[in-house]
C-alpha cells in the first residue's frame, strides 16, 4: 500500500462521512479499507484520526472522553517516612491557648496576624492530613510542604466570609490532592512516552520490512495510523536510529 493509495482511502471515508451528517460507523471505515490490509491497531489509528477531524463514529466515544490517567494509590509509610514525619512533627510550634472561632472571625475581616497564627496552629494537622495522603508519585517530604504552601494559600484567599475549621482541612485536602495528580500525570506522560516509542519502533518494522523502499509506508502515513506528530516521530527515528 502506497502513500497515494492511503490517501485516496482517507479522502473517500471523509467523503462518505460527510455525506451522513460527518458521521460513520466502524463498518464504513472497515469497508473503506478492507483490501489495504491494517491491522486492528493501525484501523484503530484511522478511528482516532477520524475523530479528531470532528467525525463522529457511532458506536465509539472520542478519545479524549474515554482516555483517562490511572488514579493514584494511597501508600503505607516508610520506616523512613515514618521517622520523618514523627521528627517534623515533634519541631513543629506548640500553639496554645488559642480561640479557633476568634481566629476566623479575625479572618474574615483580613487581619494578618490570624492568617499567621492559624496558619502554623494547623501545621500539625496539615502535615498529617499529608502523610495520610501518601501517595509513591511524590515524597513526603515534599507533600508535606505542598500541603503547607495550600494551606497558606487558602488562608490568604479566604475572604471576607466567615470560614472554619472544616473549610481549611478540605482546602488542604483539594491542595494536596492536586499536587498528587499533577504528579501522577508527569508518570503517566513518561510512561506514555516511553510505550510510543516502543509502539513506533516496532510499528515502522512490522510495517516495512514486508515492503520495498518505494512501497514502504512514510513519515506522515505512520503519523496518521499511529496518531502522532510527524515532529515527534522524526524525533523517535533520529533516536532509535530507524531515520536512515
Amino acid at each position: 500500500m502506497n502513500v497515494q493509495e492511503f490517501q485516496n482511502k482517507l479522502k473517500e471515508i471523509q467523503e462518505i462521512a460527510k455525506q451522513n451528517k460527518n458521521t460513520l460507523t466502524a463498518t464504513d471505515i472497515r469497508e473503506v479499507f478492507e483490501g489495504c490490509d491494517l491491522d486492528k491497531s493501525q484501523l484503530t489509528g484511522v478511528l482516532k484520526y477520524l475523530t479528531s477531524q470532528g467525525i463522529v463514529i457511532e458506536g465509539m466515544k472520542k478519545a479524549e472522553e474515554t482516555a483517562k490517567a490511572p488514579e493514584y494509590k494511597k501508600v503505607p509509610l516508610t520506616q523512613e517516612e515514618e521517622a520523618y514525619l514523627n521528627e517534623y512533627l515533634e519541631n513543629l510550634p506548640v500553639i496554645a491557648d488559642i480561640d479557633l472561632d476568634v481566629l476566623f472571625e479575625q479572618l474574615s475581616k483580613g487581619e494578618k496576624s490570624a492568617v499567621q497564627t492559624l496558619a502554623s496552629y494547623y501545621m500539625k494537622a496539615t502535615a498529617e492530613l499529608a502523610a495520610d495522603m501518601n501517595a509513591k508519585e511524590i515524597l513526603l517530604a515534599d507533600l508535606i510542604q505542598e500541603a503547607n504552601l495550600s494551606l497558606i494559600q487558602a488562608l490568604d484567599n479566604a475572604g471576607e466570609e466567615l470560614r472554619d475549621e472544616e473549610w481549611l482541612l478540605a482546602e488542604v485536602r483539594k491542595g494536596i490532592l492536586q499536587v498528587i495528580e499533577e504528579q501522577t500525570q508527569v508518570k503517566f506522560a513518561d510512561d506514555s512516552l516511553v510505550a510510543r516509542v516502543e509502539k513506533l519502533e516496532s510499528a515502522v518494522r512490522e510495517l516495512n520490512d514486508d515492503e520495498d523502499d518505494k512501497n514502504a509506508f512514510s513519515i506522515d502515513e505512520l503519523a496518521i495510523i499511529l496518531d502522532m506528530k510527524v515532529d515527534e516521530i522524526r524525533d523517535i527515528l533520529r533516536l532509535t536510529g530507524d531515520d536512515k
